[in-house]
């Protein structure tokens, strides 16, 4: 009987995953490209890094290294940069969502304790400066997150920030000063593009005996998957570029 039972369970829950697949629409492509562009406007996000996070600045107490390779992640339903963390202290996923509005952003932050993913939402100001919000967030878990790129993009800072018991307003919980690997931070070298997003082209891939660059596992996996598509969407892209050039230059 008990067998019985678990068999009509697993198929229960066999159709509401069906269900819920299926409920899953496909985006279109013009709303695709849309969110590439608008995430493009934050490519230097991708690349592996590596830095020192400090509750207090100056000083090397409760600090804690940390590591972040943020690539981008491409679906049928939605475009998005993500990021497993490695050592952090608040989370161990996250995924920045394009917005509905010009430079808004949602970030999908898996806390380390815990499953339920927090959503953060914020724009990116005239400064290049992304921060995003959550007034709700759980206990222990920062209210605010600002990611600002200084050194050319070759270093990132992210300034976690909530309240306390002491006072009901923002104040700083700790930042994180990270360096983008294999940058030669200082040195100012210049490379190779990214044939999917124009980003830094650092992972060779390879079409009809043409050597192509991209900047992350995300973009290797979307132009293997098509290459004479990625190449065309290059091309395009190439072509707008040249274009606006011109018309600059008239204006």
């Amino acid at each position: 009987m008990n067998r019985v039972v678990a068999l009509v369970v697993i198929g229960l829950l066999s159709l509401a995953t069906s269900a819920l697949a299926a409920d899953a629409k496909a985006a279109t492509a013009e709303q695709l490209a849309a969110q590439k562009d608008q995430l493009s406007k934050v490519q230097k996000l991708v690349g592996s890094w590596k830095g020192v996070g400090q509750p207090q600045r100056g000083s090397t107490k409760n600090s804690w290294i940390e590591q972040a390779d943020w690539a981008w992640r491409f679906s049928p339903e939605r475009t998005t940069l993500f990021t497993r963390t490695d050592k952090s202290k608040y989370f161990a996923k996250l995924e920045l969502v394009a917005g509905e509005q010009a430079d808004s952003y949602t970030l999908l932050a898996t806390p380390i304790a815990g499953t339920e993913v927090v959503t953060y939402q914020g724009k990116l100001d005239a400064d290049g400066r992304l921060a995003l919000e959550q007034s709700a967030a759980p206990a222990g878990l920062p209210q605010r997150i600002s990611l600002r790129f200084v050194a050319d993009g070759k270093r990132l800072l992210v300034l976690y920030e909530g309240k306390t018991q002491f006072s009901d307003q923002l104040v700083r919980l700790a930042e994180v000063g990270l360096t983008r690997a294999g940058s030669g931070f200082g040195q100012g070298a210049q490379g190779p593009e990214c044939i999917v997003t124009g980003g830094a082209g650092l992972i060779a891939v390879e079409f009809d005996g043409q050597k192509y660059f991209v900047c992350c596992t995300g973009c290797r996996d979307y132009f293997n998957a098509d290459p004479a598509k990625a190449l065309a969407e290059y091309k395009e892209r190439k072509a707008e570029e040249k274009k606006a050039r011109e018309e600059g230059k008239k204006g």
